[in-house]
């Protein structure tokens, strides 16, 4: 678990993530596992975006897979800000 409380809300998750501890520990190769991120992030090796403009077939079910991997996290943490404001 890895949380940044410093930034405030203006500041783009993409900017935050390339700042915190979590991205470097990820690029030292310290986890062993994926996240997932918007059109808004680079991809890279951990962190998964979806394609731009998918093709029919795989890189579609992907994209298809993928946002409804991120909906869910999304309306959990939208879940535990509710409890903790």
């Amino acid at each position: 678990m890895n949380v940044e409380a410093k930034w405030p809300g203006s500041v783009h998750d993409s900017q935050i993530y390339r700042e915190c501890s979590l991205s470097n520990r990820f690029a030292r190769g310290e986890f062993d596992g994926y996240l997932l991120g918007d059109q808004g992030y680079p991809c890279q090796p951990s962190l998964l975006t979806p394609y731009p403009d998918p093709e029919p077939g795989p890189q579609q079910r992907f994209n298809v897979a993928h946002c409804r991997t991120r909906a869910r996290v999304e309306m959990t943490i939208g879940i535990l800000k509710s409890q903790f404001q």
